[in-house]
C-alpha cells in the first residue's frame, strides 16, 4: 500500500525545473524551440496544481518558467517577423531598382532607334539638296511623350540630341557627311547605368545577346543597319 502511494505521488510530481531551465534557454539561445515548450508545460502543470492532481511544491518555478517560456516566444516571434520585414524590404527595393534600370534600357534603345530615323531623314534631305543645310527635323519626329529631338545642323554635319523629359539625361550623336551616325554621348541616367557596378549587377537580368553586340560607335547598328 506504501509502495502504491509513493508511486502515485511520484508520478504527480511537477516538472518546475525543467520547466525553467526550457523559460531559460529561450531568452539565451533557443528561443521558440524551447519557449513554446516550456510555455505549454507551465500552462499544463499549474492547472493540474490548481486542480489538485499534482504537487505544488514546484509551482513558484513552474509559473517563473512559464513566464520566461512566455517572454522568449514573444521576442523570438519579434525578432523573426522584423528578419522577415527587412528582407521583404530589400527584396521589393531591389525589384523597384531592376525595374527603373530595365526602364532606362529599353528609353534608351528607343531614343537610339529614333535618332536613326531622323538621321534617315536627314540623308533623304542631304541627297535632295546637297548638304544638311536648311534640315530642320521634321514635327513628327521632333517630340514623342518622354522625349523631345533637336538638332545643330551645319552643311556637311547634324549634331542630333535626344533630352528625357520624364527623367534626368540625354543622348546625342553626330551625322557626318558620310552619313553615319558618331560620337555617341550619354548623359545622366544613360550613362550612369553604364558604369561596371550597373553592369555587374544588371547584365543577367538586361543583356539578351543583341545587346551584348552592341558597339558604342554604332549603337543601333545591329537593329538597323545604315
Amino acid at each position: 500500500m506504501t509502495t502504491q502511494s509513493a508511486t502515485s505521488s511520484q508520478s504527480d510530481r511537477g516538472r518546475g525545473a525543467l520547466i525553467l531551465v526550457l523559460g531559460i534557454l529561450s531568452l539565451v539561445m533557443f528561443g521558440l524551440l524551447t519557449g513554446i515548450p516550456a510555455w505549454v508545460m507551465g500552462h499544463t502543470d499549474l492547472r493540474r496544481m490548481r486542480e489538485g492532481t499534482m504537487d505544488r511544491t514546484d509551482e513558484g518555478i513552474t509559473r517563473a518558467g512559464m513566464i520566461l517560456g512566455i517572454i522568449g516566444t514573444v521576442l523570438s516571434g519579434l525578432a523573426i517577423l522584423v528578419i522577415l520585414l527587412v528582407i521583404l524590404g530589400v527584396l521589393s527595393l531591389a525589384g523597384v531598382i531592376l525595374f527603373e534600370a530595365e526602364a532606362i534600357k529599353a528609353q534608351e534603345r528607343s531614343i537610339e532607334a529614333h535618332l536613326h530615323t531622323i538621321a534617315t531623314e536627314a540623308r533623304a534631305w542631304r541627297t535632295e539638296h546637297g548638304s544638311y543645310e536648311g534640315f530642320e527635323i521634321p514635327s513628327e519626329l521632333s517630340k514623342t511623350s518622354r522625349e523631345v529631338y533637336s538638332a545643330q545642323v551645319r552643311t556637311e554635319q547634324i549634331r542630333l540630341r535626344a533630352r528625357a523629359t520624364n527623367r534626368r539625361g540625354a543622348i546625342e550623336a553626330t551625322l557626318n557627311r558620310d552619313g553615319d551616325l558618331v560620337d555617341w554621348s550619354y548623359s545622366g541616367v544613360f550613362a550612369e547605368h553604364d558604369s561596371d557596378v550597373f553592369e555587374h549587377i544588371i547584365h543577367p537580368f538586361t543583356h539578351h545577346g543583341l545587346y551584348d553586340q552592341h558597339p558604342l560607335d554604332r549603337p543601333f547598328a545591329v537593329f538597323c543597319p545604315v
